[in-house]
């Protein structure tokens, strides 16, 4: 005898036109408790426990007398192994009065019931969203704790145990390691990027993302981390380093956060020149250009000096900015010119100014970032295999 209820069944199905009979059966309790609190949500009525063991569920109208007689009595039958109802009493004639916006009985196991089809077509779906499918369906408004609750029982449901995935995650990231090689055929240009997760655990999924000849976008390294700081970027980088980018003249775009500046920079770090150079994101420095001096007219002066192809053009742009506030070229001289200067860097960018490639790769992984660790990482495996078998087969073509 289980007590488990398969979601991935639909779970036990509800007329709301309709009473139990004697008779009804179900396949374990746990779809005998689901039946009877969606009944009694769909009436707006509520009953109490009278009884509830391994082998027998008895549940009564909270107002059992003389006003309403509403009761129902589940048995386990041992030789069909099924749960069987034995007696039943309905439906309710209680005066039925009105429960407020929520209904007590409408926990997460009945929502996460009703909304498993929904999450399984997209795990990326809003728990606002799925609130108004819930008070659609049940008429009431459930609170956001208790669908955000149930959409984590779901994703655990289709994908795995949260807390069992991190067993089974060394077996697929050995297994990555060993057969993804993917930066040996990529420009030697990584953009690395940081992104929360918003699974039952949290934590942040740092990821370095790489480009191949034919303007492929991959996804080379990632590591799931409790937070953007100087000790997980170090740990990180350095993996990354040592492991998948360890050729020279390797080129690094980020944002300028403190931690992944610490972590590049720190002493005898392979990030810095002459084994490797670092570029900043134009974008994120536009972004701060505008928190620290809020001229719109100014920050297209600041892109194009950011995206000049000659010392003499950038020498222009530079010269404006300095006409206009020398706080400006102050701030800009902070950042090496190597770093944020197109002409400077020589074309070991490939032409990219800013980490766009990291945002693509994190548009993508949307829909995975809410998943358990295992899950997560099974899903970026498949992604990738498909991907490079793909793209393989392609180039072959082309021969």
């Amino acid at each position: 005898m289980t007590s488990d209820w398969s979601f991935t069944q639909g779970g036990p199905k509800e007329d709301p036109s309709n009473e139990f009979e004697v008779g009804r059966q179900f396949g374990n309790k746990e779809e005998v408790m689901l039946a009877v609190k969606q009944y009694n949500i769909r009436r707006a009525a509520e009953y109490k426990i009278v009884e509830s063991d391994h082998w027998r569920y008895n549940a009564r109208c909270i107002q059992f007398g003389p006003g309403c007689n509403w009761s129902i009595l589940v048995s386990y039958r041992r030789k069909q192994e099924r749960w069987e109802v034995r007696r039943y009493t309905g439906p309710h004639t209680c005066m039925q009065t009105s429960m407020g916006q929520d209904h007590r009985r409408l926990d997460s196991k009945v929502i996460a019931q009703h909304v498993f089809t929904i999450v399984k077509t997209d795990p990326t779906i809003s728990i606002r969203v799925l609130q108004g499918d819930v008070e659609n369906h049940f008429g009431y408004k459930a609170l956001y704790r208790k669908v955000w609750l149930a959409k984590q029982i779901v994703i655990a449901r289709i994908y795995g145990d949260w807390k069992e995935s991190y067993n089974e995650l060394p077996r697929w990231l050995f297994a990555m390691q060993m057969y993804l090689p993917a930066f040996k055929y990529c420009k030697p240009l990584i953009s690395i990027d940081g992104t929360h997760l918003y699974g039952k655990y949290g934590g942040t999924l740092l990821m370095a993302i790489a480009q191949d000849s034919n303007s492929n976008i991959l996804p080379i390294t990632f590591a799931v981390v409790e937070g953007e700081t100087n000790e997980t970027w170090s740990f990180f980088l350095s993996y990354l380093r040592e492991h998948v980018t360890s050729q020279p003249g390797v080129i690094l775009i980020s944002d300028r956060h403190k931690s992944i500046d610490g972590a590049l920079n720190v002493e005898g770090s392979l990030w810095k020149l002459p084994h490797a150079f670092q570029a900043f994101c134009t974008r994120h420095i536009k972004a701060k250009f505008m928190t620290h001096f809020r001229n719109k007219d100014l920050k297209k002066v600041l892109i194009n000096a950011a995206y000049s192809k000659s010392h003499r053009e950038y020498a222009y742009y530079y010269g404006r900015l300095r006409g206009e506030n020398v706080a400006i070229t102050n701030w800009l001289e902070k950042m090496s010119r190597l770093q944020r200067v197109q002409y400077a860097e020589e074309g070991r960018r490939f032409g990219h100014m800013t980490a766009n490639i990291s945002k693509c790769i994190n548009a993508v992984m949307k829909g995975s970032r809410n998943l358990s660790m295992t899950a997560l990482v099974k899903s970026s495996y498949f992604r990738l295999g498909e991907i490079f078998a793909r793209k393989g087969s392609e180039a072959l073509a082309q021969l």
